[in-house]
């Protein structure tokens, strides 16, 4: 349905995953704890940052001494070069960071495992999109448009496959995000949306959509939706839709 890019498993940049405190260790007990590279070096020093194009930062609030960590660390990533860090914070209250911020209120989950499921799929979405080339290609400028100038982020995945997959996805997707904010599809005046399937199950129609559940959901209808699509031949059946939004 799409001509593929020569390109497609090329990495185009330096993504690095980074923990502090116990979320490390509950990270690796983790099966899909190898596919992303952890940063080299320690998170507080602006030297391990320095070569990182795309960085995550994962703590846990619950850990008193770790927001401090977390602060720390941000400004030391931010006194570099890096491109786009998004730190991602356990925690049951919103916490000011220098950096666009993503909370997870671990009350909302139903345990370790679904939790740092959630923090996987959003790295995921974002390593999609601005580290594999795509069909429709997003990359890291439409990433840093919607996280530009926000202290919140609101990122959620969905999956689902048969008829209607796309919106059924987009639906999971978008319960996901009013799980983060009960107020989700009121905030933002941007969203990134990405649609991920195999060659042979992925089609216009289906972004289309993904897009118009995402449209008919907001309450901003000037709201802008930059959209893309990617290629996974792993999913076969499965429509994958990832959602940004930045508050």
């Amino acid at each position: 349905m799409f001509e593929l890019n020569e390109n497609m498993d090329k990495e185009l940049c330096n993504f690095r995953v980074a923990f502090i405190g116990k979320t490390a260790e509950i990270w690796k007990q983790q099966t899909f704890a190898e596919k992303f590279k952890l940063l080299d070096g320690k998170p507080l020093e602006a030297a391990s940052w320095r070569r990182v194009d795309i960085g995550f930062l994962i703590a846990d609030a619950r850990e008193k001494e770790d927001v401090d960590y977390l602060k720390k660390a941000a400004a030391a990533a931010n006194n570099t070069c890096i491109s786009l860090l998004i730190p991602i914070l356990i925690s049951a209250e919103q916490i000011d960071v220098p950096a666009s911020l993503m909370t997870i209120n671990p009350k909302k989950y139903a345990g370790e495992s679904e939790l740092y499921k959630t923090i996987y799929d959003a790295i995921k979405s974002i390593y999609d999109v601005v580290c594999i080339p795509g069909l429709v290609n997003l990359d890291l400028c439409d990433v840093q448009a919607v996280c530009k100038d926000k202290k919140k982020l609101l990122l959620a995945t969905g999956e689902a496959e048969g008829e209607r997959a796309s919106i059924i996805a987009a639906m999971e997707a978008i319960n996901k995000l009013t799980k983060q904010n009960e107020k989700a599809q009121s905030v933002g005046t941007s969203v990134l949306l990405n649609v991920t399937g195999s060659e042979a199950n992925l089609s216009m129609y289906e972004i289309q959509e993904a897009s118009e559940t995402i449209h008919d959901w907001m309450e901003n209808k000037q709201a802008a939706i930059i959209w893309g699509a990617s290629i996974d031949e792993s999913l076969d059946d499965v429509i994958r839709v990832s959602i940004l939004i930045g508050e």
